[in-house]
């Protein structure tokens, strides 16, 4: 208890001690120093005005870089903010912004409409509704011209193997009986194809004389350059093809969609077979 009184009465004396003698023992907070300027040396206000704003420690940028120079940095974007170049458009296909503040002065996709339409895709070509997400169109005129141009003719291809897949299953083995042939169809009436296997059954003969008409037909379309529609060979021996324009247009959509879904079919004819061991005519009941 004594203590107690003892150590009491030495704080509350040392309170009023004077400010010499109570700095020996607790250094003042460094907010109520004084601020005077003999304190400090001038070393340290000169340091700090020559040191650059931008914390590099690693020496990321370059001695010379306009950041270390002006002490902050670079922007991304461009300084004149009021000028026409800088403005860039908002996006705001969700109409989250009110039309003041958006500007809709760029053309979306139509079938990704949260994308800008690429500069390319036009709406000109048949079939072209914006959807480009990976930027294959490019900035390539010519490009775009080849690019169409294979589409078209894989679009065919894959209408006529449409075709050409069930109808093989159906009649394959009938035919191959007739001419007393071995069938080639495999367990399940499936086509061969690369996933189900198969293709070394097929006759080299065959594979030689697929590849030197598709070869030949290449290299001739090659011959007479671009043309102004991509795809017109001229080949229209029934004259399916209208003479107005309008009916050109219908007819050329019509081409590409067929094309492209076909294109899916095929797609989806391999895997079919690929996961049910099964022919495609064994999952359409009229056609077995």
């Amino acid at each position: 208890m004594k203590f107690t009184v003892l150590a009491t009465l030495l704080t509350s004396s040392a309170a009023f001690a004077p400010s010499s003698i109570r700095s020996t023992t607790r250094s003042r907070p460094s907010c109520l120093q004084s601020s005077s300027t003999t304190d400090a040396p001038t070393e340290v206000s000169t340091a700090a005005e020559t040191r650059p704003a931008v914390w590099d420690p690693f020496g990321l940028y370059p001695t010379d870089s306009k950041e270390l120079e002006n002490g902050r940095m670079q922007a991304l974007e461009p300084s004149n903010i009021d000028s026409i170049e800088a403005t860039k458009p908002i996006l705001d296909p969700l109409r989250i912004y009110s039309n003041s503040e958006a500007n809709d002065k760029v053309d979306m996709s139509d079938s990704l409409p949260f994308l800008p339409l690429p500069a390319l895709l036009d709406r000109t070509m048949a079939g072209d509704v914006g959807f480009d997400p990976f930027n294959f169109a490019g900035d390539d005129v010519g490009m775009l011209y080849t690019r169409r141009e294979a589409e078209i003719k894989h679009g065919r291809i894959a209408m006529l193997a449409a075709i050409g897949w069930p109808l093989s299953e159906l009649l394959e083995t009938p035919i191959a009986h007739m001419f007393h042939l071995p069938a080639v169809l495999g367990h399940g009436d499936k086509v061969p194809s690369l996933l189900n296997g198969g293709l070394e059954t097929i006759s080299p003969v065959y594979w030689v004389t697929v590849l030197a008409v598709a070869g030949g037909l290449e290299a001739l379309s090659m011959s007479k350059g671009a043309r102004p529609l991509a795809g017109d060979y001229g080949f229209d021996l029934f004259g399916l093809y209208p003479e107005d324009d309008a009916g050109q247009e219908r007819m050329q959509l019509a081409e590409i969609k067929n094309g492209r879904l076909a294109m899916m079919a095929i797609t989806g004819f391999a895997y079919q077979e690929l996961f049910t061991n099964n022919g495609v005519i064994h999952s359409v009941p009229f056609l077995h």
